[in-house]
């Protein structure tokens, strides 16, 4: 049964008080709502996020479809998004407060086509999906064992794990419908040829974008590293922050919780402005227990080798001045460039060239085609194979684009 001592707590105060209690608060599925009214903990369990998630959550109850019901994630964009910029949207669910525009149900298409989508990250997995519900026979291929991309990455942070689930709920709907993976395929223009389809998703994400230094790039470390493990946290560590996201954040947890000096410097008047405060609070209370300092306004020069430390040579954007600090480790977050190669070399042969009318793309029409009379598919780069962007804008790439194929 779900553990849930808060819900205990509401009941208790029922039975005391003799009147009916309600609950919102973190109760993200149907079965945690039912364990608590069948329980007597409640009688009326409010759902807001969930909903937001997924409008259609009654609907598939009553349609015995709980199965299909999409996950509320916990990742509170929704929240953080109304803050940011007057709006609340949901990270995996880009229909919901676009209404107008995207469907939270997807029609079926009137000629049946074959799908190809390399990439099975946040973008990819949504494509397969949409293309999948549309009818179409979708195939993805992905480079690594396992679908994710850095949903993956964000999910091994224990406040964060509940993530996951933007790739487990679509993985879970795409082989509903019969959609073929091929993991541990690293495909080739000859290898998405071969398969003859109609349509070609690319959705390739990025790498981590490192080489923002005038000397010493070789010496430098992605945020990426820290996060997937794949490098130890050093002693003395700068974590240097120009995308603003949450990957500089939560490299700097790790390497703070190993007890690691932690310097998180960032070039803007302030840090990790795209991390707002519903998710920027958590972050503070890991970090500001332990011995991390914040620095703003700074940026990173060069990093020079210095014995068995690292020298790094630090500015400004607003006067000549400059200094160093030695560090043992210096970490880069600066967003992603698009791993793009493969939408290259798939361009020429495309019916489209590869191009995206924007225009229908801003208002929810579908793409117009024919530009290229001998291509062989219509041709679409999503996600961070563009530029680099967050989950939710990954997603909604796809939505857009999917949903009228």
């Amino acid at each position: 049964m779900p553990n849930a001592p808060h819900l205990d707590f509401a009941g208790m105060i029922r039975k005391e008080v003799g009147l009916p209690t309600f609950h919102a608060a973190k109760i993200p599925d149907v079965a945690t709502a039912r364990h608590a009214i069948a329980e007597g903990l409640l009688d009326m369990v409010g759902m807001t996020r969930a909903h937001m998630a997924d409008p259609l959550l009654v609907k598939k109850i009553a349609e015995r479809r709980e199965e299909d019901i999409r996950p509320c994630v916990g990742a509170t964009y929704c929240l953080d998004r109304i803050y940011q910029a007057g709006d609340a949207l949901c990270i995996h669910n880009a229909a919901t407060g676009r209404e107008l525009t995207m469907p939270h149900e997807i029609d079926a298409a009137t000629n049946k086509k074959k799908v190809a989508v390399i990439g099975a990250g946040p973008a990819g997995m949504e494509a397969a999906r949409v293309a999948a519900e549309r009818g179409h026979d979708v195939i993805v291929f992905e480079a690594a064992p396992d679908a994710g991309g850095q949903v993956r990455l964000t999910a091994r942070s224990e406040r964060r794990r509940e993530m996951m689930s933007i790739i487990d709920w679509r993985m879970e709907q795409c082989l509903k419908r019969n959609v073929v993976f091929r993991f541990n395929s690293f495909a080739a223009a000859d290898d998405i040829c071969v398969e003859n389809p109609d349509v070609v998703v690319v959705a390739t994400g990025g790498l981590p974008h490192t080489d923002v230094l005038h000397e010493g790039n070789d010496l430098a470390v992605s945020s990426w590293d820290i996060i997937a493990g794949d490098v130890k946290p050093g002693r003395r560590v700068l974590v240097y922050d120009d995308a603003g996201d949450h990957a500089a954040l939560q490299a700097a947890e790790i390497a703070a919780k190993t007890g690691a000096h932690v310097e998180i410097m960032t070039p803007d008047r302030s840090f990790a402005p795209d991390v707002m405060a519903m998710n920027l609070v958590p972050y503070l209370r890991a970090l500001q227990d332990r011995d991390v300092r914040f620095t703003v306004t700074y940026r990173l020069k060069a990093a020079k080798r210095s014995g068995n430390m690292i020298t790094a040579v630090i500015g400004t954007d607003y006067s000549n001045h400059t200094e160093t600090r030695e560090f043992d480790q210096i970490v880069v977050n600066h967003g992603t460039i698009p791993m793009d190669e493969l939408y290259f070399e798939l361009k020429p042969k495309s019916k489209n060239l590869g191009a995206i009318n924007q225009e229908a793309l801003i208002f929810g029409r579908p793409q117009p085609l024919g530009a290229n009379p001998d291509g062989q598919f219509a041709l679409f780069r999503i996600g961070d194979a563009v530029s680099a962007r967050n989950t939710h804008a990954a997603i909604y790439d796809a939505l857009r684009l999917l949903k009228d194929i």
